[in-house]
């Protein structure tokens, strides 16, 4: 599950950084058009796309930390999950172990006898 979320956050990171350069070279673009033609209307254009690549830029970041956030909490509180989930199942064991003693050497001893077994085939 975090493979894809990684997976999921590299392909939102790389298609960012792509409209990042697309809206780059738009406002490169016009002003090289504003500098050709040397029209006030064609500067005011390049300002006003120049004015929006920056919204356009701080957005896509700040997008893309939201996104980056989400995602480590969402990793974090799985951890934290687990890591609960395989302590009450360590308590569970060790209490069966002391409620139970010699069922628990029993077991224990019926399991290293197989393993020893399917070892010993090979």
């Amino acid at each position: 599950m975090a493979l894809r979320r990684s997976a999921a956050t590299d392909d939102f990171t790389t298609e960012v950084a792509a409209l990042k350069k697309q809206l780059a070279q738009l406002a490169a673009s016009i002003e090289a058009s504003a500098k050709s033609e040397g029209g006030d209307a064609v500067r005011a254009v390049g300002d006003r796309a120049r004015d929006f690549l920056a919204q356009a830029t701080s957005f896509v970041d700040g997008f893309g930390r939201d996104v980056r956030d989400m995602a480590s909490e969402s990793a974090h509180a799985a951890a934290s999950h687990v890591r609960t989930a395989a302590r009450e199942g360590t308590e569970r064991l060790e209490d069966t172990i002391r409620d139970r003693p010699l069922t628990s050497v029993a077991v224990a001893l019926g399991i290293g006898c197989l393993v020893a077994l399917l070892i010993h085939r090979r």
